[in-house]
This record gives structure tokens, C-alpha cells and sequence, in this order.
């Protein structure tokens, strides 16, 4: 069947009035079937079926009205996806900012290096714990000014942090950093989906998890230099000037993207002014209730999310988190770096690495998407996405050659941990790319609790490599311990390619149907 004989199926059952799909559509997945109640609408509102440039119907179908995200234009809504980019790159850059500068830190406060990184731990728990409180706001009240809070919060304490003269004091700035940083790395993904169909959501969240991850690898850049020239200090006011900054600019130009696709003949078109103004933020048939705070754990039920996010965490944790814990330590104790030229280690291999990564990951899993639909009748599958793991085989690979490098500093040049770091990062780009976008395809509608999860088993895993990394390797070796970490990696990476083979017909299963909540978004 071409994907022409497939609209007119999907354009037949959308006028049949049922749910249910016929006989000859029993192959379709479920994406694809929950996708009919929106076709039927379609039809009933004597409305014309929208089609992608390969003929096959868009998913979700948008709306007759100008201020449905998915009828803005194509450069209004890259400007947009940019801005809430750059909000969670701010959040992971102001986080690591300071990184270079531990050794610094630490003879300010007479305490230990490993004890001086706590402060980075800390900021990462708790970017994990509050976008739990933020997510229920913004899918009622909107996205919008939950970025605009968020920012504010995290850039104003941001900036009190460098004016800190105890190490407590310090600590509790960071909880709060982390906490309205959150805001932009838990929701962003939920806003490409507001923004893109679904045959676009692999490039533009790939340009969103290219910001996301790349915030911690260029912070060190600029972050040892500033220590180096300004003092410590200014590692932690100069990145809150910046979200300030970014604020005035967030303010006249970030619109609410929320929209409810429910009782669209009632609909009242809102103008820009209204989206900037918060007129449209709040979904008027919705409240928010204990529930909401809670929803986020009900999609542990589910495989399609559950695996991907116990991958994804020793990914992230070991494909960057390790090196920008360690990394201060490390070159200054083994290649006697200073400062700046720690900053740079820990900025650039990791930077090079991502954007790489990035150029085979995103808009080639929109392509294994379209190639699939192509040879399958029309039919579209997240499932396809997963092929591009095969890349994230690097990761390991370059955590492996780092370890193996830095065990022999004596007589292998600072380049050899370098590339390790860069290969690594490669990896770690294209399973952050992979991940987001398939989970996000599995479950639309939950995206922002979605992002949630994945930000929460993220952040909080990743918190406590600082507490056992250097010590295991002081007790067995770097090698060793980065072999280790690696090869956790690796185990957890095995499901990922179940997911691949028996992802489609686990979702297919009743007690893995879908959510009924957000189905209106």
C-alpha cells in the first residue's frame, strides 16, 4: 500500500466515527490509532486533512488558527525553539562554570577538592527534584512563565553567589540555582513538541539536547580563565548577569507555545500580544491538582520510558558528569595544568565531540522515520530512531580510552585523555538525541512529564558520581574504574536494543496503553 492508500484509510476511518481500527489496519502502531480521534475531528468539522511533503498526513493535524503553534512559521518557530535552547544551555552552563576553579574554591574555604565539587552536586539534585513542583504549573498555567520565573530565580542567585563569604551560604544559592534552572531543561522538550510535527521533532530536539548538554562544555572555557583573571567569585556572578540578560530578551519575544486542541469550535484566536501578556497561558478547562504532582511516576509503568531513562542516566553521568568532577583534580595533579588551561580540557574535546555527534544523530533519525514509513505502507514508528544507538557505541569507547590514558600519564601526552573525552561525547550526544526524541514520540501529550523523568534519573544519578569517582579510581586504578563505568554503560544499553526489536508490540499491550491525561496538548 503507498502512502496514498493510506490517507484514504486513515480518511475513511476518520469518517466511520469509530476509535477503533478496522481489520485491514490492525499493523498500524498506536501512535498512529490514537492519532484517528484527531482525524475524526477533522472530518467532522468539515476541515481538509492536512499532509507532510510525502503525502502522509501530519501528526498531530493542526488547528485553522494563527495562534496554534504548529501554524507559525518556520523561522518564528526556529527563533522560539532557540530561545528555550538557550535558556537550558544558561542552566548547565551557569552549573559548570565554576568547575576549574575547585582547587580555588577549596583553599577559600580550607576544604577538600572532592568537598569544594559538592556545590555542583548539590545544583544538579536539585535541577533533578524541582521540575517536579515546575511541570504542573506550566501544563496548566502555561510554559511561559515558568521560563520567565525560572530564569529570574536562577539568575538573581546566581549573582548573590559570587557575592558569598561562607561555604553554607554558598550551598543554599546553589539549591536554588538548580532549582529555577530546572524549569527550562524539564519543559524545553515539551515545547518542541508544541511547536514541531512529528516527522520534525528528531532535528529540532536535537538542536535543544545539543544546547542541553553542551551548557557544562563550554562553561569550563570561559570558567577557567575567569578564575584565573577575576577570582572564583565571578564564576558564579557573570553567568546570573547573563540569565538576566537573556530575561529582557525572553520577555518581548518567547510567547506561550501551550494549546489545547480540545473544543477547537470554541476556540478564541489570540493575538501575539495576548501570548506575551499570559491571556492564553492558562488552559481555562483545566486545574491543577495534587494529581498533577504525582503524574510524572505513573509513566514508570511503562518500558518505552522506563529503560530509555536508565540509559540515558549512565550516558549522561559517564559520557560528561565524570569528567567535569574529576577533570580539575586530574590535570592538575597529573599534567599540572593550571587553571585556564584545566578549563579548556574540560571544555573543548567535550564541545567537538557533541557537535559532531549532533551532525549524525537528529536529522538522521527523522530520515530511519521516513525510510520506515516509506517501506511499511505509510506507517510511522519511534522505534526506527533507536538504529542510530549503534553510534552511541562510542561513548564507552571513549570513556574506556580516557581511563587507559590517564593510568599511563608518564608517557602518554594530555591529547590521549582529550580524545577519550571527545569520542565519549560524541556518544553521549547522539543517545541524548535518540532518547528525547523517541520517548517524546511514545508519549506526546505527557512530553513535559516525559522530560521530567528523564531530567530527574539524569541529574540525580549524576549527583553522586562525584562522591565515588575519584576515590574507586584512587583505590583500583583510573583505568579500572573507567573500565567499569563503561561497561555500566554498556549493560544498561542491552535493553535499549529489546526496546528496538520488541518496543512496538510492548506498547501495544493493555497494561502499557497509553496515558489519558494532556491528550488535549
Amino acid at each position: 500500500m503507498d502512502s496514498k492508500g493510506q490517507t484514504i484509510i486513515l480518511e475513511n476511518v476518520a469518517e466511520s466515527g469509530s476509535d477503533n481500527a478496522p481489520a485491514d489496519m490492525s499493523d498500524l502502531t498506536d501512535i498512529e490509532i490514537a492519532n484517528l480521534k484527531q482525524l475524526r475531528r477533522v472530518k467532522t468539522n468539515d476541515l481538509q486533512l492536512r499532509l507532510d511533503k510525502h503525502g502522509l498526513p501530519l501528526v498531530p493535524q493542526p488547528s485553522t488558527y494563527k495562534d496554534d503553534p504548529l501554524n507559525w512559521s518556520p523561522s518564528w518557530k526556529l527563533f522560539i525553539a532557540l530561545q528555550i535552547s538557550w535558556l537550558a544551555f544558561l542552566g548547565n552552563f551557569a552549573a559548570a562554570v565554576p568547575n576549574p576553579a575547585f582547587v580555588n574554591i577549596s583553599k577559600s574555604f580550607k576544604i577538600t577538592v572532592v568537598q569544594a565539587s559538592y556545590e555542583l552536586t548539590v545544583y544538579i539534585i536539585f535541577a533533578g527534584i524541582g521540575p517536579f513542583l515546575i511541570t504542573p504549573i506550566a501544563n496548566t498555567y502555561g510554559r511561559r512563565p515558568v521560563y520567565l520565573a525560572g530564569n529570574l530565580l536562577a539568575g538573581l542567585c546566581n549573582v548573590i553567589a559570587g557575592f558569598a563569604n561562607s561555604w553554607s551560604g554558598l550551598l543554599v544559592t546553589r539549591v536554588f540555582c538548580g532549582i529555577g534552572s530546572g524549569a527550562a531543561a524539564s519543559i524545553g522538550a515539551a515545547t518542541i513538541c508544541d511547536l514541531y510535527f512529528m516527522h520534525e521533532r528528531g532535528l529540532y530536539m536535537g538542536i535543544f539536547t545539543l544546547f542541553l548538554t553542551n551548557g557544562a562544555h563550554l562553561a569550563p572555557l570561559v570558567g577557567g580563565f575567569i578564575a584565573k583573571d577575576l577570582g572564583w567569585k565571578q564564576c558564579f556572578s557573570i553567568p546570573g548577569y547573563i540569565q538576566l540578560a537573556t530575561l529582557l530578551l525572553n520577555l518581548v519575544s518567547l510567547p506561550e507555545t501551550l494549546y489545547s486542541r480540545k473544543n477547537q469550535l470554541e476556540h478564541r484566536e489570540h493575538s501575539y500580544m495576548d501570548l506575551l501578556l499570559f491571556k492564553a497561558s492558562r488552559l481555562t478547562d483545566r486545574k491543577m491538582s495534587l494529581a498533577d504532582f504525582v503524574r510524572p511516576f505513573y509513566l514508570l509503568k511503562y518500558a518505552a520510558i522506563v529503560i530509555p531513562a536508565f540509559y540515558y542516566m549512565t550516558a549522561f553521568a559517564y559520557g560528561t558528569v565524570l569528567f567535569a568532577t574529576t577533570g580539575s583534580r586530574i590535570f592538575t595533579s597529573l599534567y599540572h595544568f593550571n587553571v585556564a588551561q584545566t578549563g579548556l580540557m574540560l571544555s573543548i574535546p567535550l564541545t567537538i565531540g557533541c557537535l559532531i555527534g549532533e551532525g549524525s544523530a537528529g536529522w538522521v533519525t527523522d530520515y530511519m522515520v521516513f525510510r520506515y514509513a516509506k517501506r511499511h505502507d505509510g506507517h510511522r514508528k519511534p522505534e526506527p530512531r533507536l538504529n542510530a544507538l549503534v553510534l552511541a557505541l562510542l561513548l564507552p569507547l571513549g570513556v574506556i580510552i580516557d581511563g587507559v590514558c590517564l593510568q599511563r600519564n608518564k608517557t602518554i601526552h594530555w591529547i590521549g585523555p582529550a580524545f577519550g573525552m571527545g569520542i565519549a561525547c560524541f556518544g553521549l550526544q547522539v543517545a541524548t538525541t535518540v532518547v528525547y526524541s523517541y520517548c517524546t514520540d511514545c508519549f506526546k501529550p505527557q512530553s513535559a512529564e516525559v522530560s521530567v523523568i528523564l531530567n530527574a534519573f539524569r541529574q540525580i544519578f549524576s549527583a553522586l558520581v562525584s562522591f565515588y569517582a575519584l576515590p574507586f579510581a584512587e583505590e583500583v586504578s583510573y583505568q579500572s574504574a573507567w573500565i567499569t563505568f563503561a561497561m555500566l554503560n554498556l549493560v544498561a544499553l542491552i535493553p535499549m536494543l529489546a526496546l528496538r526489536v520488541y518496543g512496538s508490540t510492548w506498547r501495544g499491550y493493555l497494561s502499557q496503553a497509553p496515558p489519558k491525561f494532556h491528550n488535549d496538548i
